[in-house]
């Protein structure tokens, strides 16, 4: 018989019935029988010097975030960890004129003009120039922009031809560089030119289309940059695209704003079909993963961002042959694909270029019902076993600055125990009326204001005005729209000119009318019926009309004006306006950078293998939201969040994308979007059904706000190996275990609060027979505030200050209430104390008594 091997290593073994056994084969039993052992111990080496590896060493792997959508393999399912996340700044020097939201901005040069809020890109309307009769070229434009000698400048739109040539940016009397044109009519496109002048030029910038009479383009988000000489070279290397994703449009001066890098579930579908976007009849929603469909009863869901060029699968289970799943591209312009069928039914597209979503809708093929169930959609084209929408996410509430031009001096992020913090080498303010506002001068035509600006270096700062437009830094001041800052003297000087102010050469404005001007109010000649008038102590007195023109509904400019000194922003007032009212806005550089705590919220985390990673800027966190319930609407009896039609709070930013409804702190899926509504608050954000309602619960909301901001990568490791993982699972419980211990810390405090003892003034004085006379306050822990002992006031008939309290412990309001009393003659009086919102707790009117007991003093402090 032959020889047999052993049955693991496969060693020859003699075979003893053999006579050739007689013969000892060296070679076969035990040459080739030491090599196999030897291959196996190689073997067995090589695998436990790998486990050894990855038990015994660590490993991480670094990854860079880039702005955007995009496809990141993990080796591991792990945390992410940042290393690296840096300020930008862009400074559009056409303020917010790029924007093109009013055409009392836009001039019109062998055109026609009108905003069009229907053929739009990311903007909420677009500028159509429309050529006249006559001409060949139509043209809005922006007067007298000034290009300095010496900068480097990049101009750009994004454009879409209607029916003309092309279109394109352009400046007259410059002899621009790179020049790029638009001729696409499907899709907004971008145009941009480049330029390096010599010396100074005053120039219009205009936004051209090309063609013949009655033919038309549009336009959207104008800015021109000023960038240092290496980008400007490295604009002739880039392609359209690039330019306009490196450079995109925003609102005068904009930080990166409210960071995020979100990882999206495995299954890249809606939370649950009461998420999805829209129906058409009425699909039967039986929980968050089963729903009742027809020809005529249809689901949709917009589902966006994906990456273009890349293959997913979408899968379902349908309970009968009639059960579809149809996949569009997210403009609806063409099908991409769909799959019909029982059982499990899956089907697998590529993204088009030019398109950052799909559009699915289930259904079924004929009248009747079928139930989908357990949709999906993953990466790949191999569709996986159903999974719940699980996303993974990073978010930092905080503004992160730079140098516009160079980059440099970038606010940083850095992450120690557990909180993130901000190397803070920029400070912004809005000055507007709440600030300490100071004349300092005056010359023909202007006068020139201060304000205070601490730790501040020298001639950094940039403001942008009310209506968007920059001050140009001049020192010293020579005219109007100029500003300096002076670290000696620790103030920000400004010079406003008569034509914004109202204030007249002859005239020198108080405090609270400087106040005003920046609360929004132009001074005025009084009782002439023409606001530009500028007052200059005329006997006829003076009043105040809001800088911004407010308009009424059909557009005509509104009379409205006031003969006293406004002491409230403009924004109170219940008139409509072209734009949102906006505040001056003030950034400047630190001389000495200091550390503070960032509100973040999530921890970014991969799966293992392909994720789907977004980096971007603009996210709102968890901010409270208030409920309200409709009737008798198209939408029927339906609760909704950030409706403009109701007199409730608002969200504080206008909402392009609601992202997430928090209900008492934990997320409520059931809620869908609203759409078709668009109103100055933003988008309908959220609705819900009325059976489903609970207007009791807190409510909050996560979402993305209107307004552009630059975005940067994140920079950050992953553990490549279980020992890695391990020591980085040990890190986080130790960094959440320290964390939650300060929070039950602050938690016993609030709930077994102490007793403060303030300090009197103005000649006040305390009983002090017992303890219990003291006068203190304490905050309970559902910001109750509560006061008890005695005090004496030694004023009659006067009002008097007692004492303060500190930022935390004061009413939202004025509040005003009454407190035992006696005098020298009886103990049965009444004194009246007021708590004012500063802080001040004063007795009104009357004092004298002998002593005042506070024991009936409580409010609840402003949060």
């Amino acid at each position: 018989m032959a020889s047999e091997k052993t049955p693991n290593l496969g060693l020859n073994q003699i075979d003893r019935t053999s006579p050739k056994t007689t013969y000892f084969d060296l070679e076969k039993y035990l040459d080739q029988n030491w090599r196999a052992v030897d291959d196996f111990a190689g073997d067995v080496n090589e695998g436990v010097n790998g486990i050894k590896k990855r038990l015994d060493t660590t490993e991480r792997k670094t990854v860079t975030l880039e702005p955007g959508v995009q496809i990141v393999h993990a080796e591991k399912a792990a945390p992410f960890s940042l290393t690296g996340l840096s300020g930008r700044t862009l400074v559009n020097l056409l303020g917010r004129w790029g924007n093109l939201s009013s055409l009392r901005w836009v001039t019109p040069y062998q055109a026609d003009i009108a905003l069009d809020t229907l053929n739009k890109g990311t903007m909420p309307n677009s500028l159509k120039v429309t050529i006249k009769p006559g001409y060949t070229a139509g043209v809005g434009f922006y007067s007298n922009f000034k290009f300095l000698a010496g900068k480097y400048y990049v101009a750009i739109v994004k454009a879409k031809v209607g029916n003309a040539t092309d279109a394109g940016i352009s400046a007259p009397n410059a002899l621009v560089e790179s020049k790029v044109i638009v001729t696409d009519k499907t899709k907004f496109a971008t145009a941009w030119f480049r330029l390096a002048p010599t010396s100074d030029i005053i120039t219009n910038i205009d936004l051209v289309t090309q063609g013949t009479v009655g033919q038309y383009s549009n336009f959207e988000a104008a800015r021109i940059y000023e960038i240092s000489a290496a980008e400007y070279t490295a604009l002739a290397m880039m392609t359209d695209d690039q330019i306009d994703n490196k450079y995109p449009y925003v609102d005068s001066v904009m930080p990166v704003r409210n960071p995020y890098a979100i990882r999206y579930g495995e299954n890249l579908a809606p939370y649950s079909f009461y998420s999805w976007d829209a129906t058409v009849g009425t699909p039967l929603i039986k929980d968050d993963r089963n729903v009742v469909v027809s020809s005529s009863n249809i689901m949709i869901a917009s589902i966006y961002p994906l990456v273009p060029g890349q293959a997913y699968t979408v899968s379902a289970q349908s309970s009968g042959a009639t059960g579809r799943i149809h996949v569009n591209m997210q403009n609806e312009t063409a099908v991409i694909g769909n799959v019909t069928g029982s059982g499990i039914i899956s089907y697998t597209f590529t993204v088009p270029a030019g398109t950052k979503g799909v559009v699915i809708r289930l259904l079924g093929t004929s009248t009747a019902e079928v139930t989908i169930s357990d949709f999906m959609l993953n990466i790949g084209s191999i569709a996986k076993p159903f999974k719940q929408h699980e996303d993974s996410m990073l978010a930092l509430q905080t503004d992160l600055y730079a140098d516009p031009v160079t980059g440099a001096n970038a606010d940083t992020v850095f992450e120690r125990n557990g909180q993130y913090y901000k190397s803070k080498r920029w400070h912004s303010m809005t000055l507007d009326g709440s600030l300490p506002w100071g004349y300092f001068d005056s010359a023909a035509g202007y006068k020139v204001v201060r304000i205070p600006a601490t730790n501040g270096m020298v001639d950094s700062e940039r403001i942008t005005k009310w209506n968007g437009k920059l001050v140009q830094h001049v020192f010293p001041l020579s005219g109007p729209d100029q500003s300096h800052l002076s670290p000696e003297s620790g103030v920000v000087g400004l010079s406003i000119s008569s034509t914004d102010s109202g204030w007249g050469d002859n005239y020198t404005p108080t405090t609270d009318e400087i106040k005003a001007y920046f609360m929004g109010w132009k001074m005025y000649l009084a009782g002439q019926g023409d606001v530009s008038k500028p007052f200059n102590n005329e006997a006829v007195g003076k009043a105040w009309y809001p800088l911004d023109s407010i308009y009424d509904s059909n557009g005509a400019a509104a009379t409205l004006y006031v003969t006293t000194l406004p002491t409230t922003a403009i924004t109170s007032l219940s008139y409509v306006r072209y734009g949102n009212w906006s505040a001056y806005q003030l950034v400047y550089k630190l001389a000495t950078s200091t550390a503070e705590p960032i509100i973040s919220e999530g921890q970014l985390t991969f799966i293992e293998g392909d994720n789907q990673v977004e980096v971007g800027t603009g996210i709102v966190l968890r901010e409270p939201a208030d409920v309200f319930m409709e009737t008798g609407t198209m939408f029927g009896n339906r609760m909704n969040i950030n409706n403009a039609s109701f007199s409730a709070r608002l969200l504080r930013n206008r909402s392009i994308q609601p992202l997430t409804v928090y209900k008492d702190g934990v997320l409520d899926t059931r809620w869908t979007k609203g759409v078709g509504w668009i109103t100055s608050a933003g988008t309908l954000s959220q609705l819900l059904n009325a059976s489903d309602s609970d207007r009791v619960s807190a409510y909050s909301v996560t979402y993305f706000m209107v307004g552009l901001s630059p975005v940067v990568p994140f920079t950050g490791i992953y553990a490549a190996n279980e020992k890695t993982l391990l020591l980085d699972l040990i890190d986080c419980v130790q960094q959440a275990n320290l964390r939650l211990s300060v929070v039950e810390n602050k938690k016993a405090d609030k709930d077994s609060p102490s007793w403060i003892t303030p300090t009197l003034l103005n000649g006040v004085t305390a009983e002090i027979s017992s303890v219990d006379m003291w006068p203190q306050y304490l905050k309970m822990s559902d910001n109750l505030i509560k006061m008890h002992g005695a005090i004496k006031v030694p004023t009659s008939n006067a009002t008097v200050t007692c004492f303060r309290l500190p930022e935390g412990y004061r009413p939202k309001i004025l509040t005003v209430l009454t407190c035992a009393a006696s005098d020298s003659v009886s103990a049965d009086k009444t004194a009246v104390i007021a708590i004012s919102s500063d802080g001040r707790v004063e007795v009104v009117g009357r004092g004298g008594y002998g002593w005042i007991r506070l024991d009936a003093v409580q409010f609840i402090a402003e949060v």
